[in-house]
């Protein structure tokens, strides 16, 4: 997926949905940070974007299937 600069120092992506005016943050641990500097080279923006793409994807997969059949999830205790 290769970006054309819209002139204002922002990248408009082809052949997709228009970008949410707020970018979504968060700090990685450094050997993260480094492997996925290291993979993505001058396409980071991108290459995080589909990441979160696929894993979307598969969660949402995921549920579906679990929807879709008699076994139940487990329930995650989330006040912690």
């Amino acid at each position: 997926m290769k970006g054309n600069r819209t002139g204002k120092g922002h990248f408009q992506v082809k052949g997709s949905e228009p970008l949410a005016k707020k970018p979504v943050m968060a700090r990685l641990p450094v050997s993260i940070d480094t492997t996925v500097r290291e993979l993505a080279g001058d396409e980071l923006s991108n290459w995080i974007r589909e990441a979160i793409a696929e894993k979307l994807e598969r969660e949402q997969h995921g549920i579906f299937r679990m929807n879709n059949s008699s076994e139940k999830m487990p329930q995650q205790d989330m006040s912690a």
